[in-house]
């Protein structure tokens, strides 16, 4: 037991961060509060049926 528990420590501790990469400067003044509103449903729509426990769990058993 204290073999597996050693072995997802170092498998923890080689884990690195996720790099993000950097979002482009926007004119928020550009557009208005309904387009802007509009948008983050519509975006929420896109991924509303995506399971995300179901992928973090994949991710965390490496498959």
């Amino acid at each position: 037991m204290n073999e597996e528990v050693n072995a997802y420590i170092e498998y923890l501790a080689n884990l690195h961060e996720i790099k993000r990469p950097t979002m482009p400067i926007f004119d928020i003044l550009a557009y208005t509060d309904s387009e802007y509103s509009m948008t983050i449903k519509e975006i929420m729509r896109d991924y509303e049926n995506i399971d995300d426990y179901y992928l973090t769990i994949q991710h965390l058993k490496g498959e």
